[in-house]
């Protein structure tokens, strides 16, 4: 496997180095390390769960400038938006406890967790 490097005028061969990841981890770490993959995970369900919620809340919007009025249709919109509000609450607070959570209790290195 051959290696890049930068050649300058006049100046010594200088290879490229790897780049350190956050807490050691490379990119093929995700995928053999539990930690790692769970958090990808959980990353990409938590931006699922944001869309689904914002997609709720246009839908909610929709329905009540097109309602005509009626009262059924106004309060079905309303519970919708308010629904959609609430998951969007909801999903951006376990986002941000999870962040933090991850960010005050430092990974194991290595043994047992009990």
């Amino acid at each position: 496997m051959k290696q890049l490097t930068l050649q300058l005028p006049g100046a010594q061969e200088i290879p490229n180095l790897p780049v350190p990841t956050p807490k050691g981890f490379t990119q093929q770490d995700v995928f053999t390390n539990l930690g790692g993959f769970l958090s990808s995970i959980l990353n990409v369900i938590f931006y699922i769960a944001l869309f689904l919620a914002f997609f709720w809340l246009v839908w909610g919007a929709w329905a009540y400038l097109f309602s005509g009025g009626e009262k059924e249709n106004l309060a079905k919109a309303r519970a919708r938006i308010q629904y959609a509000i609430i998951g969007l609450i909801v999903t951006l607070l376990a986002f941000v406890i999870a962040k933090f959570a991850g960010e005050i209790l430092p990974p194991m290195q290595g043994g047992t967790p009990f």
